[in-house]
């Protein structure tokens, strides 16, 4: 699939190891066939754990999606786990993801250049995710707000229901505080008619927002 996503001439590469069949050993051998195409590899990781973090960077997952996160403190924790001091608390190590320091390239150096290029994104999946957002999006290092829209309709009452008005009106309020902030946000895209009826909406949304200046 990398070596496929090369040849046809995409930009990156995104792993899903949380409800994926992706362990560590061949997410680090995808990883592997990106970098020889130029491809950026992210991953959404199955925990937020500190040693589940590091063990996405060690392989060489520059990007990473952090299910389930319920709260500032959380979003906290993963800030300091995915980058180097000053910014955050990442562990050093000569791994894969620094080209085992055969490179050249100074542990000063590369942890310059990891805080800078890395990206951070959060899904937000529950009600308290959502009544504490603002505090969320004051944890610095996050770069990247998504949904979970199935598991946050499960938390709030509503098992397989993402479209009901409750948890509609919950993600207005997560992407309301997102753009108040300026910071960046992403949805799924669906695909076939789903996707002709997705366009027109969200397009509409984007033109009504420029509109009123935000």
């Amino acid at each position: 699939m990398a070596d496929w996503a090369g040849y046809l001439g995409f930009d990156y590469l995104h792993l899903d190891m949380e409800h994926g069949v992706f362990d560590w050993e061949s997410a680090e051998n995808m990883c592997r066939v990106a970098d020889l195409h130029g491809l950026t590899c992210t991953a959404r990781i199955p925990d937020t754990s500190n040693e589940t973090i590091l063990r996405a960077f060690d392989r060489g997952i520059m990007g990473i999606l952090c299910p389930h996160v319920d709260n500032a403190d959380q979003a906290f924790q993963i800030s300091q786990s995915a980058r180097f001091g000053p910014e955050g608390a990442r562990s050093f190590g000569t791994s894969r993801g620094r080209d085992y320091g055969l490179t050249g390239k100074s542990p000063e150096m590369y942890m310059r250049e990891f805080n800078s290029q890395v990206t951070v994104a959060v899904q937000i999946e529950t009600l308290n995710a959502v009544e504490t957002i603002n505090d969320i999006l004051s944890v610095p290092g996050i770069d990247l707000i998504t949904f979970g829209p199935q598991d946050l309709a499960q938390s709030m009452g509503h098992p397989g229901r993402p479209n009901h008005p409750e948890v509609l009106d919950a993600m207005k309020k997560v992407k309301e505080a997102v753009h108040a902030r300026g910071r960046l946000m992403s949805e799924d895209v669906e695909s076939g008619i789903n996707f002709v009826q997705w366009v027109p909406s969200k397009l509409a949304d984007w033109l009504e927002e420029k509109k009123s200046g935000n």
